[in-house]
């Protein structure tokens, strides 16, 4: 497969550096870094401010320039206090990498700046090298002409926002300061449509705190993507599906202004100020709890049930309740604040109000939590949350409902969360939540096996928003009802969406949303994010403040 990154300079981010690595590892690849050879890296400072000027007029200078020294000021400061953001940031040399071909271009930029178009020479040499595709390094502008032809799949590019309402300029930004839950990221195939080329894959990771924080978390989760894209292209010939399009309504986002600028500084300093109160001045922190109400899901209201209380310095959350020889039992996460970690712990349901804490069932020297059961050959199951073992692990009930025994792993070198399993036209499944934002599945003849084959369409969903389980419901009929965590900014486990699933085959997915469960029911909580039902119970969790003992 033959490759060309194209490129403004050889010097560019972690992220792409690891990218051509990784691919030229393999004998398949080969790879051509197509440089525009007359874009100075030597200007002088008054040649570039009056360039600016030019390109975008004084105001706009103004602003860019303010934005740039608040965006440098924030780097610097958090850098002292993340250690980690130095070593994201560093600059790597493509030149240095071995097995590779370098093509010098010669660009021609519009009055502007924006838009640029190669000279036939140009195109001609492009296509004599007979590349598969284009990926487009740290190059600018908007590509227009025969460029945007000159490979077989043309130029691969990454969008970093959600083109469905945010193109433009800077990525990262936007989304903080409009205090979205989600950012958004795209890889496309360009046209001469400024972020409105053919999408071929469509992501959404939570928003950080601060821009500084977010673009990083941005580039760091998108790039491994483009990776992949190129691994399966090396594999199969052939781009995923694009989307279809669809008009955009919207503006184009710009520079912040000054006045912009300003307010998201306020914005990020009073968050910083108000978390660091909670925690050091006011001594308050997050605390989840379980309740349940005696009643199938379907007719469940929520503000009847009855609260669990959990014992100081810990809390309870990822309720799910069996019945068996005419004991329910719920069984939670139990997390300690002292030794950061949870464990699995059992309460009995004695009616519609009483319950007993009977106590921990699993513990490891690792993080536990979402103690999700099944039966198999009338025999109960547990899958906890393990993902510190980096696997799925199964768990054998010995003596109910105490006395739990570990099983084996049935899937290794996974980083999966709050795995579901459930027998459905007549295949078992595994449904799961891949690095916090994918949504995959498994299935297999036999949950208890160790043998699980990967649906065709993995990952089914890259959206932090509605790819991570918060329970399920209706698992004996023929379509379960998924429930969804959701975000807010900043905020983990804002609320639940449910969804019922209406197609599942080795090679198709898809669901229904059916309803929302907003942290309503409870005076003073401000989250929610599971529930689960037996038919005889229904039990749920939701999060409040509290102040630390």
């Amino acid at each position: 497969m033959r490759i060309g990154i194209i490129l403004n300079t050889v010097r560019c981010n972690k992220y792409l550096y690891e990218i051509v690595n990784n691919i030229l590892r393999s004998d398949k690849f080969e790879i051509f870094l197509l440089i525009n050879g007359n874009v100075s890296t030597r200007i002088k400072k008054w040649q570039l401010i009056r360039k600016k000027i030019q390109t975008y007029g004084v105001k706009k200078t103004i602003h860019r320039t303010f934005f740039k020294i608040i965006a440098s000021m924030e780097l610097i400061i958090l850098s002292y206090m993340f250690k980690n953001i130095n070593d994201e940031r560093k600059i790597y040399d493509l030149s240095k990498i071995k097995r590779k071909e370098v093509i010098y271009l010669s660009p021609i930029f519009s009055s502007s700046g924006l838009i640029v178009r190669y000279p036939s020479p140009d195109i001609d040499k492009i296509k004599s090298l007979k590349l598969d595709m284009i990926v487009r390094g740290n190059a600018t502008g908007i590509f227009t002409g025969g460029i945007l032809k000159a490979a077989k799949e043309g130029i691969i590019s990454f969008h970093h926002g959600d083109n469905r309402w945010n193109r433009g300029t800077p990525a990262g930004f936007w989304e903080v300061y409009l205090r979205k839950p989600l950012t958004g990221f795209i890889i496309q195939r360009l046209t001469e449509e400024l972020d409105g080329g053919n999408v071929i894959l469509r992501a959404n990771i939570p928003t950080k705190r601060s821009y500084t924080e977010n673009i990083i978390n941005l580039y760091k989760m998108s790039y491994p993507y483009l990776e992949r894209l190129i691994m399966q292209y090396a594999m199969k010939r052939q781009l995923p599906e694009q989307e279809e399009e669809v008009p955009y309504s919207g503006s184009l986002f710009q520079i912040p202004s000054i006045i912009q600028t300003i307010k998201y500084i306020l914005q990020t300093i009073r968050l910083v100020l108000l978390l660091g109160m909670n925690k050091y001045i006011l001594g308050k922190r997050d605390r989840w709890e379980v309740a349940f109400v005696r009643c199938s899901w379907h007719n469940a209201v929520l503000r009847k049930g009855t609260r669990i209380k959990a014992p100081p310095n810990r809390f309870f959350a990822d309720p799910f309740v069996v019945t068996e020889n005419g004991r329910s039992i719920c069984f939670v996460e139990d997390y300690s604040y002292k030794k950061r970690k949870g464990c699995i712990t059992a309460i009995e349901l004695i009616d519609k109000t009483n319950y007993q804490i009977l106590g921990p069932v699993i513990e490891e020297n690792y993080h536990l939590s979402f103690p999700y059961i099944f039966t198999y050959h009338d025999r109960l199951y547990m899958i906890p949350e393990t993902r510190e073992a980096n696997a799925i692990r199964l768990y054998r009930c010995i003596e109910f409902p105490l006395v739990w025994q570990y099983e084996k792993d049935i899937l290794n070198g996974v980083n999966c969360v709050d795995t579901v399993v459930f027998f459905c036209k007549g295949k078992w499944w595994l449904v799961s939540n891949n690095n916090g934002i994918e949504l995959v599945i498994y299935y297999s003849d036999n949950p208890i096996s160790g043998h699980w084959i990967s649906h065709e369409q993995n990952p089914l969903i890259i959206d932090s928003n509605i790819s991570r389980n918060g329970g399920i419901l209706g698992v004996s009929s023929q379509c379960p009802v998924r429930c969804r965590q959701k975000r807010d900014f900043n905020v983990y486990g804002a609320s639940l969406t449910l969804a019922r699933i209406t197609q599942l085959s080795p090679s198709s997915f898809d669901e229904k949303e059916i309803c929302q469960v907003l942290p309503d029911f409870f005076k003073n909580i401000k989250g929610c994010h599971h529930i689960h039902s037996n038919d005889i119970y229904t039990v749920y969790d939701y999060v409040t403040i509290m102040r630390l003992n």
